[in-house]
């Protein structure tokens, strides 16, 4: 992956530090995305000068564009976004909040949608990218507590094949 960019949500920790470093380790230069600096200063400590992180929360969506432009400083628009970051509040269906049920949707659904569409012009652009979306074995079966988490990541499924319908 030498001379592309790739940008990896939910960087700080879980599958998206072990994407970041994999991407790295495979030439790619990454900017990680999450909210803990810390854990993001870890990440780039680890993989060296070809790693940059950005500290925001890309359930803001008025934020959306200027997380994107923070996101390209570094090594330019991105090549390649993973979106590792997720939410799961672990709520049975009685107990989910409007906070709960909107926060899970914000980050695992709206997210990789608008922060997508921020950089596919670019992608367009250059002639190449690629977008790879985390959905979950919950994508096709329920688990206890997980309503809000498996509705959002089924519409995961359905927003990559739609993506790669509309930006393929």
């Amino acid at each position: 992956l030498a001379n592309r960019v790739a940008c990896v949500t939910g960087a700080s920790s879980g599958l998206g530090r072990r994407a970041a470093v994999a991407l790295a380790a495979a030439g790619a230069q990454v900017v990680g995305v999450a909210r803990r600096k810390e854990e993001l200063e870890g990440l780039c400590s680890e993989i060296g000068s070809s790693a940059a992180s950005v500290v925001a929360n890309i359930a803001d969506r008025d934020a959306i564009e200027a997380i994107a432009e923070e996101i390209a400083l570094p090594f330019g628009s991105p090549d390649i976004i993973v979106h590792a970051a997720g939410l799961n509040t672990r709520q049975a269906a009685d107990d989910v909040t409007d906070e709960g049920w909107d926060q899970t949707l914000a980050i695992n659904l709206s997210a990789p949608f608008f922060l997508s569409k921020a950089f596919v012009p670019a992608m367009k652009a250059k002639g190449w990218g690629r977008i790879v979306n985390f959905a979950s074995l919950q994508t096709t079966r329920a688990f206890p507590g997980g309503i809000a988490y498996g509705a959002t990541k089924a519409g995961v499924g359905q927003l990559t094949r739609a993506m790669a319908e509309a930006w393929s």
